[in-house]
């Protein structure tokens, strides 16, 4: 199978198992409230990482410089990293940058490709939206049972309540994305 070939803009193009019905529209041709999203999302991921960062480094100067570790570093950096975790998922899930395994798609050409990609991106909403719906009920348990975390005293429904809402935003994106590629299969 030929290797996708790159674009203009660095980004690789559709390989010849992938249709239009998979391109990403530019931002400029997303409605306003899409980019804003984003750009919120995005916002939460340079956050995390550069906070990770700037927590990761003076963790390291008071453990080897100091002698004096700090004990919550680890537990910040596990909240960071759901952090960027979860706020990626939208993002990627936009831009169609998650890991794709074509084993079966690939065989498909033309319309039957278009309908292949319909029924994953359907699938993939409802196992989203499924994700988010029982993101929300151990959201509110953990709300209910009080738990915070040793060193910081975070909640620890935070981290669930990023990842409810992270799961409905990819679910709306493959909505989306479905509703795309049921234009394309109709055609």
């Amino acid at each position: 199978m030929p290797e996708p070939s790159p674009a203009a803009n660095g980004r690789l193009a559709p390989g010849p198992a992938e249709g239009r019905h998979l391109a990403v529209p530019a931002a400029e041709g997303r409605p306003a409230p899409v980019r804003l999203v984003e750009r919120l999302f995005q916002a939460v991921c340079v956050l995390a990482i550069a906070a990770m960062c700037l927590v990761t480094c003076w963790d390291v100067l008071f453990r080897y410089v100091f002698a004096q570790p700090l004990p919550w570093s680890q537990e910040a950096i596990q909240f960071l990293m759901a952090l960027l975790f979860f706020a990626g998922l939208p993002v990627a899930t936009l831009h169609r940058q998650h890991i794709v395994v074509d084993v079966v798609s690939a065989r498909f050409r033309g319309r039957g490709a278009r309908i292949a990609g319909l029924a994953a991106n359907l699938l993939s909403c409802a196992f989203a939206a499924l994700l988010s719906f029982f993101s929300v009920q151990f959201a509110l348990k953990l709300m209910a049972y009080g738990d915070r975390t040793p060193w910081l005293g975070l909640p620890w429904h935070l981290a669930t309540w990023a990842a409810a809402v992270a799961f409905a935003a990819a679910a709306l994106v493959w909505a989306a994305h479905a509703r795309t590629a049921l234009r394309g299969a109709s055609t």
